[in-house]
């Protein structure tokens, strides 16, 4: 009975361990999508293109990680860089989706250099965005904003409303004071 058991709890650690991985997600930093066919490998030999809800799994030990697709930056990143279950991919800013030449002469060597790609190296790696676990800031900013603001929005007009009325009546007391003047005294 006991090497049954034991042998249940080998199997079943090591069955974890085997599928330990991460469901991830590839985003555009632009539109905020998730992002279809991105070639994601490691050196470790995973090789995979994202979903298309742009997930993909993980596995949990590697030694650097790359994003790869043609309309974005290719990105490398180690495992201290990925915070959370999201991944940002930039979208290329100096590349033409699709060219069309009318004509037989060739451009002009001032042009051309307008339609080189852009380089990885030319744009500093973007920090992770999004920190894992629950946002507290946020959340502790929306129940503030539902009780207290609430409140004070509320303030604001009552404040807002006796000084019109103060001005009104100030408005009104300066023409009595003029009606007053002008009235003659018997």
């Amino acid at each position: 009975m006991n090497r049954r058991f034991a042998g249940m709890v080998i199997w079943l650690v090591v069955s974890v361990a085997v599928l330990a991985q991460r469901r991830m997600v590839v985003v555009s930093t632009e539109t905020k999508v998730p992002v279809r066919n991105v070639s994601v490998y490691t050196p470790e030999g995973l090789d995979t293109l994202t979903a298309w809800d742009g997930t993909f799994e993980l596995p949990d030990s590697f030694s650097h990680i790359s994003f790869r697709h043609p309309k974005y930056d290719l990105r490398h990143l180690l495992p201290s860089d990925l915070r959370g279950d999201t991944v940002w991919l930039m979208p290329k800013m100096n590349t033409v989706g699709e060219v069309v030449i009318w004509g037989h002469r060739r451009f002009d060597e001032r042009m051309s250099g307008f339609l080189k790609s852009s380089s990885q190296h030319d744009r500093a790696q973007l920090p992770q965005a999004v920190p894992p676990g629950p946002d507290l800031i946020a959340l502790f900013g929306w129940l503030g904003k539902a009780t207290i603001g609430k409140k004070m929005q509320q303030r604001a007009q009552r404040k807002k409303a006796q000084k019109e009325l103060r001005e009104k009546e100030e408005a009104y007391q300066r023409q009595w004071d003029v009606l007053k003047e002008k009235e003659p005294t018997p």
